[in-house]
């Protein structure tokens, strides 16, 4: 059964299902998006924890109170404090001046959002005592407070922007080309090319959503946009949510680029597109937390660089010599390596220089990976306007309106340039009575057979996204497509069908012979291989319709 169009249904409900829970994280928290106003100097010293002093980052315990004597202040400063943590209560020469209020998202608490302490303050709290209780969160990786400053909020964030230029830059660049890519994909995707052509410019598809998701996060890791906006839930909610779909989009890169299509790969990637809604969706019921999602993030990290390694492992293997494809499955090899050293980066102190090793692995990884991908493509856009109409003429049978014989050898030189899909099979179709009918009714008749078995031909394999059609002679036709044997039988059955209850004019009902072949029969057949001994089938499908019917073959 071909579901090509459930997938892109699918796929529409799972990007519209990712919108709405980042959407949720800005529109059903309790945030508020300007509580505090508008100096700014470092405050980590001279901190007391039980009269000891303590140096940052500091977290030997879950629960402690800070101590510090305030320096001169202004009404339009505030304390940062830089800790994941759970409640917080500030207090000055023993006041309470602020404690914290639990997040909310949908009425159920949550922890994400939750990684500063703002405490504003006042012009009279110059030279007192300040006292910060804390009870961070508890992590698998450790729970820190890392620092401390004073400012205000529109100089946090100048000091933000001038500390994450490298950041902000690949925001942009990242954004743009993201979009541009996704733009260009698309257009070329909707017209239908081929299946090396149309997977190619899905994997270039994927890696603009890669780049613009990965923005996204990149530009949340700064800070920035809650600083400025305020939402902490929600900018957090967004972090999380682009952090689990970037490992996704690299799978999809990887599967396209190696035309991974098989019902194996398609499982393992609805499964893992499932994992992710199923957990957002849980969170958003409160069942678990988002912040717990991280964890599932770096879990399928993991899991998915040791998918795309055997990808790559396998395609040079495969590959024997240098081609795209290696140098797809090198680049992937670094990527992976410095993934996994920014990953453990993280685990081992997530407030260190782990965002820098993914800067640097991100860059390379869009920069490689993109250049390969359009080198692939060959022709560019305006060479595809030029040539669109001059192509259309030389790859279409005027009569049937399918691909002619030229169109459809091109496509089996594309399928010989790379290792043949398990499940690509070559169906060869011979229209039965064809000189009858031009002998004894006249070739309008034979005309319109041949239009019939066309339309039905196109009912019956149109609906698969990688079937390829063409009249290759007179009354042949053959078809390309990767399924397994269930789906051809199906399709078959369907094709004859739609050919015993066409009619028009002149002819009421055919018959074809078929023949078919596929790889999966023996790994070292070719695709001219795989025609001869479609075509020796076919030969033997026309021979019993002859014997069993009673016509004259000649006729």
């Amino acid at each position: 059964m071909d579901f090509s169009f459930f997938r892109k249904v699918i796929a529409f409900l799972f990007a519209v299902i990712m919108l709405l829970f980042i959407g949720f994280g800005f529109l059903y928290s309790n945030d508020t998006n300007d509580e505090f106003r508008e100096n700014t100097m470092v405050f980590n010293d001279f901190w007391r924890v039980d009269g000891k002093i303590i140096t940052f980052p500091y977290g030997d315990s879950e629960e402690f109170t800070l101590e510090n004597t305030l320096p001169q202040v202004y009404g339009d400063q505030m304390l940062v404090l830089r800790v994941y943590y759970d409640y917080f209560e500030a207090s000055v020469d023993g006041n309470t001046i602020i404690e914290s209020r639990s997040n909310t998202l949908f009425g159920h608490e949550t922890i994400v959002g939750k990684k500063e302490i703002w405490i504003p303050l006042d012009y009279t709290y110059t030279g007192s005592t300040i006292s910060v209780k804390i009870d961070m969160q508890s992590s698998l990786y450790g729970s820190q407070i890392t620092e401390a400053f004073i400012t205000t909020r529109s100089a946090y964030a100048v000091m933000q922007m001038s500390q994450n230029i490298p950041s902000l830059v690949v925001f942009v660049v990242f954004t743009v080309t993201g979009i541009l890519e996704v733009v260009i994909a698309a257009f070329y995707i909707l017209r239908r090319a081929n299946l090396i052509r149309r997977l190619t410019f899905e994997a270039l598809f994927y890696a603009g959503c890669f780049s613009i998701i990965a923005a996204q996060w990149v530009l949340n890791e700064t800070r920035l946009p809650f600083i400025l906006f305020g939402y902490q839930t929600g900018f957090s909610v967004l972090t999380v949510v682009a952090f689990l779909l970037m490992p996704l989009m690299f799978l999809e890169i990887s599967r396209a680029l190696f035309i991974r299509i098989s019902r194996v790969d398609n499982l393992i990637d609805g499964c893992i597109a499932l994992i992710v809604v199923l957990a957002c969706l849980f969170a958003v019921l409160g069942i678990i937390d988002w912040g717990d999602l991280v964890y599932l993030a770096h879990t399928l990290d993991i899991i998915i660089m040791i998918i795309v390694g055997v990808y790559s492992y396998k395609s040079i293997k495969e590959e024997g010599t240098l081609s795209s494809r290696t140098a797809i499955a090198i680049a992937n090899g670094i990527f992976i390596l410095l993934a996994m050293l920014s990953l453990a980066q993280y685990v081992n102190n997530h407030d260190t220089s782990y965002f820098i090793t993914i800067l640097i692995d991100l860059m390379i990884y869009i920069m490689v990976q993109v250049g390969l991908i359009y080198r692939r493509i060959g022709l560019n856009v305006r060479e595809e306007q030029e040539f669109a109409q001059a192509k259309y003429y030389a790859y279409s049978d005027e009569l049937t309106k399918l691909g002619n014989r030229h169109f459809f050898y091109d496509i089996v030189n594309d399928y010989e340039k790379h290792k043949l899909p398990r499940d690509l099979t070559y169906i060869q179709i011979d229209v039965n009575r064809l000189k009858h009918y031009n002998d004894t009714i006249g070739h309008e008749a034979g005309d319109e057979l041949l239009r019939g078995t066309a339309e039905c031909l196109k009912k019956a394999f149109e609906t698969s996204s990688t079937a390829t059609l063409a009249r290759v002679g007179g009354d042949e036709f053959a078809i390309l497509i990767v399924a397994d044997e269930v789906e051809i039988n199906r399709r078959l059955i369907n094709l004859k069908n739609y050919l015993f209850k066409w009619h028009e004019k002149y002819v009421k009902g055919i018959t074809v012979a078929v023949g078919y072949a596929a790889a999966r029969e023996d790994e070292s057949l070719s695709v001219e291989d795989l025609g001869r001994l479609a075509d020796e089938r076919m030969y033997v499908d026309k021979k019993n319709f002859y014997e069993k019917s009673g016509y004259d073959r000649r006729q």
